[in-house]
């Protein structure tokens, strides 16, 4: 990181991005139990899960940087 850069900090509020990681574990969750349901391997439920969880955190944290907030 050199000394010009500019220093890129997240102005969210700890309730938006508890809310996303709540909104990831729950559709993680359900994943889990579909796969599990499906009577899939463990390790396909957790890879599926996984892959979810990765996939819901990823988007919702791009929703939050496009959000501008009006301070």
């Amino acid at each position: 990181m050199s000394i010009h850069s500019t220093q890129q900090t997240c102005n969210h509020p700890a309730r938006d991005l508890t809310i996303v990681a709540l909104a990831s574990g729950v559709v993680s969750l359900g994943t889990a139990v579909a796969t599990m349901a499906l009577h899939a391997s463990p390790l396909a439920s957790l890879t599926t899960s996984g892959a979810a969880f990765m996939a819901v955190l990823t988007a919702g944290m791009n929703v939050l940087k496009h959000i501008r907030r009006d301070s």
